[in-house]
């Protein structure tokens, strides 16, 4: 079988190789999938780089997200699961989610644990299949950390086009919420409204702050925030009592400082999110959601490019390029 590798760390065209190796079979506890799509995820690129550490081994099959069809099953696993259509996550891990691992989804086949693939409804596709694990995942995380009822809330999603804050739209919206989201573009706002947010902002043209007090004067109860260096210093200003916030990345500044006072004087918490070590509990809640969102037609994630398996230079560099609107995905063979 066909097989992605990360050899290095360094760029794409430096590091990823294809390879022809033997088809592996499931260990017990384990199911062989046949992949029809593997996600590509700024994770992935990173861990390449070495921006979030040194290899783990000679070579490491790449990328956590996938989804294809369940081809066999290792001892103890229900037979019945052979053909199953299924959606894979944390695949390339460890088992604390905080290093790598050396298997992957970017391949024909993939052995992966039973109960990291699961059931793809009917309704969505193999490449939106693949897009679950790292954004949706989040995305889910990120509004539903609040732990409180959200029919009726004001959700603000900042970066509401990209892969995470436009699932983030979705599943707010969901769960009966109106739903704030900024943007860049007037393109990224028409997908933002397209996922179902009640309002877009843009950020680059308009006054945030501004703009969310009017458009929320008794403030927004929940924010989904893919920067929260960019924005916590207006978070005791747009923020209801006892808000909170799901934070998965503070881009502009690694190392925020935070407004304790103001924030405290509120009582406004803050979730900083990592997909790879949420809670069995966290895990299992996005699951069973997704899975529902999904069936009902109620979650699509956005794909802005596809690319073949051979093609996994290219879609590494798109994703670092920062041009993407939404995900890419490797589309693998019959899918």
């Amino acid at each position: 079988m066909k097989a992605a590798f990360n050899i290095a760390r360094g760029t794409a065209s430096e590091t990823l190789v294809i390879r022809d190796i033997d088809t592996p079979a499931p260990a017990p506890g384990e199911v062989l999938v046949a992949m029809r799509a593997s996600g590509v995820n700024p994770s992935d690129s990173k861990l390449r780089s070495g921006a979030q550490g040194p290899m783990v081994a000679d070579r490491v099959l790449v990328h956590n997200d996938g989804a294809g069809i369940i081809e066999r099953v290792g001892e103890g696993v229900d037979p019945a699961r052979i053909g199953q259509r299924v959606w894979l996550y944390g695949i390339n891990r460890s088992p604390d989610g905080l290093g790598q691992g050396r298997n992957g989804t970017a391949a024909e086949f993939a052995t992966v644990p039973a109960d990291q693939a699961i059931a793809l409804p009917e309704r969505a596709s193999f490449a939106q299949g693949a897009c679950i694990g790292v954004p949706a995942m989040t995305a889910h995380r990120a509004v539903m950390c609040a732990e409180r009822p959200l029919d009726g809330a004001t959700v603000l999603v900042t970066g509401g086009a990209g892969s995470v804050g436009h699932s983030a739209i979705q599943i707010a919206k969901a769960a009966g919420a109106r739903v704030i989201a900024t943007v860049s573009t007037a393109d990224k706002a028409a997908i933002a409204r397209d996922a179902g947010a009640d309002v877009t902002i843009n950020y680059r043209s308009e006054d945030l702050q501004a703009r969310v007090i009017e458009e929320a004067p008794d403030g927004v109860d929940h924010v989904a925030d893919v920067d929260l260096a960019a924005h916590v210093a207006m978070y005791p200003a747009i923020l209801s009592m006892n808000g909170t916030v799901g934070s998965y990345a503070t881009a502009t500044n690694l190392t925020p400082a935070l407004p304790f006072y103001p924030l405290a004087f509120r009582n406004i918490r803050i979730q900083p999110i990592f997909v790879y070590s949420m809670s069995a509990a966290a895990k299992a809640r996005a699951i069973a959601d997704i899975t529902a969102l999904l069936s009902a037609g109620k979650l699509a994630p956005r794909i802005d490019r596809h690319f073949a398996l051979d093609d996994i230079v290219a879609a590494h560099e798109a994703i670092e390029s920062g041009t993407l609107i939404g995900n890419a995905v490797l589309t693998i063979g019959d899918a």
